[in-house]
């Protein structure tokens, strides 16, 4: 009986230990995601009106964005292209320069690799 039961907590541990270091499959929520937002976006030199924008603007998902993972690379890519100009266009019907955009697209892609990817290999 001592064997099933160190057993079964060797097989939990090895569980809890496997779901720890995957990260439990855990995405940030909305709140703790914008306040990071705002953090990066502090040295740009935005307005908090500004800020505010540009927040609400990389917050909202357009519905293609679900549908992503069926698509081949390249409609992946054209895709995001879409996404991306539309929002350098809202931002500057916010009233951002040309260089506050860069500096916002900048800012909001650190931490995601070169070239705002993630690393591949799940950064191990």
């Amino acid at each position: 009986m001592k064997k099933v039961f160190a057993l079964i907590a060797f097989f939990v541990a090895c569980s809890f230990t496997t779901l720890m270091a995957q990260g439990g499959g855990q995405q940030m929520d909305p709140a703790a995601r914008m306040a990071m937002m705002k953090d990066r976006l502090k040295d740009v030199g935005l307005t908090p009106v500004q800020t505010d924008s540009v927040v609400a603007i990389y917050m909202e998902r357009p519905a293609g964005m679900a549908n992503m993972r069926d698509m081949s690379p390249e409609d992946r890519q054209a895709a995001m292209k879409t996404i991306a100009d539309a929002r350098q266009k809202r931002m500057e019907k916010n009233g951002l320069t040309a260089d506050q955009i860069k500096k916002v697209q900048d800012a909001l892609a650190m931490g995601r690799g070169a070239g705002g990817q993630r690393p591949p290999g799940g950064g191990n």
